[in-house]
This record gives structure tokens, sequence and C-alpha cells, in this order.
């Protein structure tokens, strides 16, 4: 039996809570992989994240409410770059300096870098930074 909130949870209920997180977090991941299947197309899916998200900060700058977010899909990416990439040095002064992780993806380079907290960068094929939040 587990409290939270002033709420009883038995164990059962809170193991297939967690599976099925686990079962939703595997659905979103399969449903991305099937948006590419080789390195031209995860380019196009990478742009397009990247097009939609500077779409979405002009509706933000222009006070439209609650544009859609294409960083969803961009952490399921994260996600499965950390799981399937393959890791390789640190290669610039951040990543040196600070314990981190970098990782290469269909020529993408993710990189995370722990420090009081965690930046995420993500490098294009052509290791030009497109994000670093």
């Amino acid at each position: 039996m587990c409290i939270i909130e002033n709420e009883v949870i038995n164990l059962e209920d809170l193991m297939n809570y967690y599976l099925q997180r686990l079962n939703n977090d595997q659905t979103n991941i399969n449903r991305i992989k099937r948006l590419y299947n080789d390195d031209e197309s995860f380019d196009l899916l990478m742009n397009k994240i990247i097009n939609k998200d500077g779409k979405r900060f002009e509706k933000l700058i222009a006070g439209e409410k609650n544009p859609k977010n294409p960083w969803r899909s961009l952490f399921i990416i994260l996600d499965i770059a950390q799981e399937e990439g393959t890791e390789t040095d640190p290669f610039d002064t951040l990543t040196k300096m600070l314990p981190s992780k970098t990782v290469i993806y269909h020529g993408w380079t993710f990189s995370w870098v722990h420090g009081e907290e965690t930046s995420i960068s993500v490098y294009n094929r052509k290791n030009e930074l497109i994000y670093r939040f």
C-alpha cells in the first residue's frame, strides 16, 4: 500500500499504472519510428519538426493561444536516440567540461550535458546547432 497526497493506492494499481505508462511510451516510440526508415527520411522528419517549432514560436509571439507543440515528437526522438544511437566522445567545449553523453543517430548528434541542470543539444548532420534547451 502506498499513500500519495492523502490517497491510498495499492501496489497492484500502482503496477498497472506503471505498465500502462510503459505500454503508452512504446506505442509512441513505434508511431514515431514509422515516420522514417533511413537517413533521408529522418532528415525530413527532423526538418519538419524544426519548421513546425518555428511556426509555433511565431504564433506564440502573435498571441495565439495553445498552438500545437512539435516538441512531444522531438522528446520521443531523444528517447530513441539515447537507446539506439551510437555513443561518441564529447566534441565541443561544453560537452568536454561537464559530465555528458553524446550520441549519433541517423547522422544527427544529440548531447546531454549535466551541470546544475541538464542541457540538451541537437546538431544536424552538418554539425550545426539546431536546439539547445
